[in-house]
């Protein structure tokens, strides 16, 4: 096992449509195109997170996510939300390490866009978890039963720099 930080592991994380259905009302996941754009999440003295996704493509979306310190680099990741028949798939990749795979859990109905990725064999995080709540992106990881949570709140990015 593979102990990993994602996007919020690292303060970087990282998700599904509010419905899971398709538009036909199929059982196929959709890519949740609500996480598209750039997010920012402030960690008080200089450091924040960012984390960018793509807007849904083909079968897949592309994230990145990159924590500073003022003018310093402390970390990054790369990421990928992939469809695979029925599934969605979160792909992690925190400072170029090899693949860590987390599969969408189907939640049922919400009344908030909300994607909840799981991988029990993980050391940590076994889930990751991203909602939006008011136009704010809230991202957890955490163990299975909810244990050892840590939880970021992004903002929106401006268009300029921030």
């Amino acid at each position: 096992m593979r102990r990993i930080m994602t996007g919020l592991g690292a303060a970087l994380l990282l998700a599904a449509a509010p419905a899971m259905a398709g538009d036909t009302g199929e059982a196929s996941a959709a890519l949740p195109g609500w996480m598209a754009g750039c997010w920012v999440a402030d960690h008080g003295e200089g450091r924040q997170s960012e984390e960018c996704w793509s807007a849904p493509r083909g079968d897949m979306m592309l994230g990145s996510g990159h924590m500073v310190a003022g003018d310093r680099s402390l970390s990054f990741e790369h990421m990928r939300i992939v469809r695979e028949g029925d599934a969605l798939i979160f792909i992690a990749q925190p400072g170029g390490a090899p693949p860590t795979r987390f599969t969408l859990e189907r939640e049922g109905e919400t009344t908030l866009p909300r994607a909840s990725f799981v991988n029990a064999a993980n050391d940590y995080p076994q889930r990751v978890t991203y909602w939006l709540v008011d136009g704010h992106l809230e991202a957890e990881i955490a163990m299975l039963d909810g244990s050892q949570p840590t939880r970021w709140t992004f903002r929106r990015a401006s268009t300029d720099r921030d």
